[in-house]
């Protein structure tokens, strides 16, 4: 049978009337690999694609979108130190001197200093080249991940873990806590001196703005936090989970594998399915998230100017 490109990307952006499971059997029965494209484990590259659309709309949530020669520009006009709020996705062309003239407009528009491009599996490499030319630079490479159906077992039994929503001023305390930790380990682990407690402050700001559509969760282990993830459910398409951190003495004792359980679960109790998650290529969480059943669907990277960071 034959599955047009609009039929699947209708459903992965939530335009469908039903939800589908994009598992291999949904894919082998119904549609069959599409001419041409490769499929490994279910994932083709009509999914791989979608990611792109599904991270915009996630990154939008809270902020401003705007449209300029048909690139989507995102901001959020509360926390200007933190790139991954304050985005340019979508970018089509060859002309590095446009792109200058164009990216220069939106970065006027977004009025951030850490704003970022976002080159992710839809963007051509003649268009990425370009982009290189234009001045910008690679910052981050993440691979973007999906699964469907159950996640896999933890290989060994963990520790008792009590896994509960971020409710009140208490919890985001905590949650800004955890947060702060993650941003030092990260500085170091990149060699980089702490960025500013500001920085950790608006990224704390970002989340709350959109608790309204995505939910945050915390692991208490032993009477302590230690650890925090979140879910967006969405009720047809794909789902997204993001941003697991465990206190670093806390990790290997199956406290990431709870808080991803109750997360994917979350994120499907709507009726979405499969579920993406984001990974850092030169990170830890990208070989746990396989080991839970997620697979490779694409590579994006972070462009920033030059002498940016943040």
């Amino acid at each position: 049978m034959a599955c047009p490109l609009s039929s699947l990307s209708s459903v992965l952006r939530g335009k469908s009337r039903r939800a589908v499971r994009w598992s291999d059997a949904f894919l082998g029965k119904h549609c069959g690999p599409p001419a041409g494209l490769a499929t490994v484990s279910g994932v083709t590259e009509h999914v791989a694609r979608a990611t792109e659309d599904i991270i915009a709309e996630f990154w939008a949530l809270g902020g401003e979108t705007r449209v300029i020669n048909g690139a989507r520009l995102i901001r959020n006009r509360e926390v200007p130190l933190v790139g991954r709020w304050n985005v340019i996705t979508g970018l089509v062309g060859d002309d590095s001197d446009q792109f200058r003239r164009m990216l220069a407009e939106a970065l006027d528009w977004i009025g951030a200093p850490a704003a970022r491009v976002y080159a992710g599996p839809a963007m051509s490499r003649v268009t990425e080249a370009a982009l290189l030319f234009a001045g910008w630079r690679p910052r981050t490479t993440m691979v973007e991940m999906v699964v469907a159906g159950p996640l896999a077992p933890p290989r060994r039994t963990p520790d008792p873990v009590a896994v509960r929503p971020v409710e009140d001023d208490a919890d985001w305390d905590m949650l800004h806590a955890l947060l702060r930790l993650g941003h030092e380990e990260e500085d170091r682990a990149e060699g980089h001196p702490p960025r500013p407690e500001e920085y950790t402050r608006q990224s704390l700001r970002a989340h709350r703005m959109r608790s309204a559509y995505v939910n945050y969760w915390l692991a208490r282990v032993a009477g302590e936090d230690c650890g925090f993830f979140s879910s967006w459910p969405r009720p047809e398409g794909m789902a997204v989970v993001e941003d697991l951190y465990v206190r670093a003495d806390r990790r290997g004792r199956g406290v990431g594998s709870q808080l991803l359980r109750h997360a994917v679960a979350d994120a499907r109790s709507a009726g979405a399915d499969p579920v993406l998650v984001r990974a850092d290529a030169a990170d830890w969480p990208k070989d746990f998230y396989h080991r839970r059943g997620f697979r490779p669907a694409a590579v994006a990277r972070y462009y920033e100017l030059a002498a940016e960071r943040g």
